[in-house]
């Protein structure tokens, strides 16, 4: 018996912000943003929309693609580092969303920024593995709403991200043999590099915080920048050598849609063309922990995804933390 993924979903909201608005707002400019980021727009969900909207829609999306009910779910796992509150999990809101309370399906989440997207799965392929009679169809969600979090007078963040969210259904199958590969890492030491500075337990909210927008999105954009590009290939590369595979072997590489620009240096570190990756960061810009599964659904609908097609997944953000996947389709 294996594990494969049994179905795709995506949510992307209407609402488009083009780099012109953008910089009629702020000290930018939209040749400025296109040349070093490659983003040309964002979407942005309306006021009344939380990360658990959105994670709703891309769960009805991939239920409906893979052909079951949403009863029919045995475990629920979102990842975000954009909730709808602080507590409780955004998974347990859209459990009640998809009305299968009543069936007591395990619901939490995930946050481990960026990569947060394949922590979750490894997790939910980990538990299918441990008690496959208990967790048979589990469904992995990335979302976020990282338009409510940022500061929007700060260039060095706010012309990045947008809001979305991607979803999988990870099932057993007795046709297919094999499962998942992972090999996830997180180096503390630069948990300062990315992240939101007050709001929790060390720093809780005042009238101070507020006023220095302290309860804002912050990231040091060139540390980060020598972090993926220094990491990720190395990384890919180590996981595919270690199941036997060369990176050439690649079929298709899905890396976190964080800058246009950092995923072009990666496949050129790891000696592959881009016509062996899908993006989505020109259209959608940094959807965090939602990046991979929204670019994952565009290639299977882009046909991308065939049968037997090996596919690397890998995800990279705040913490610092890292995850790679690797999975024949």
């Amino acid at each position: 018996m294996g594990i494969w993924i049994r179905g795709l979903g995506a949510y992307i909201p209407e609402n488009r912000v083009n780099n012109h608005q953008i910089a009629s707002a702020i000290d930018t400019s939209d040749r400025w943003i296109t040349q070093k980021t490659g983003i040309l727009e964002r979407r942005i969900s309306s006021p009344e929309m939380a990360t658990s909207d959105l994670a709703l829609k891309a769960a009805e999306n991939c239920l409906e693609n893979a052909g079951i009910n949403a009863e029919e779910l045995d475990l629920i796992i979102v990842a975000t580092s954009s909730p709808d509150q602080i507590q409780p999990a955004v998974a347990c809101l859209v459990q009640e969303k998809l009305g299968i309370s009543a069936t007591h399906c395990p619901a939490f989440d995930v946050n481990s920024v960026c990569a947060g997207f394949v922590f979750a799965m490894h997790t939910g392929q980990g538990m299918m593995l441990s008690e496959p009679e208990q967790y048979r169809n589990v469904m992995v969600i990335g979302a976020e709403t990282y338009s409510k979090i940022l500061n929007w007078q700060d260039r060095k963040t706010c012309v990045f991200f947008g809001d979305g969210a991607g979803a999988v259904l990870l099932s057993h199958s007795e046709h297919r043999k094999g499962h998942i590969r992972f090999r996830l890492g997180s180096d503390g030491r630069g948990s300062s590099l990315i992240g939101i500075p007050a709001g929790g337990s060390r720093q809780p909210v005042n009238q101070s915080v507020l006023e220095q927008n302290l309860n804002k999105f912050t990231m040091d954009g060139r540390k980060v920048w020598e972090f993926a590009t220094t990491l990720v290939a190395p990384a890919i590369r180590q996981l595919a050598e270690r199941h036997g595979i060369s990176v050439r072997d690649l079929d298709l590489v899905i890396l976190h849609q964080a800058n246009l620009r950092m995923i072009e240096q990666i496949m050129e570190q790891l000696e592959l063309p881009m016509e062996k990756t899908v993006t989505t960061v020109q259209h959608y810009g940094n959807t965090a922990a939602a990046s991979i599964p929204i670019t994952l659904k565009k290639a299977f609908d882009e046909g991308r995804l065939f049968p037997g097609a090996r596919v690397a997944l890998c995800g990279f953000g705040g913490g610092l933390s890292w995850g790679t996947a690797l999975l024949e389709w």
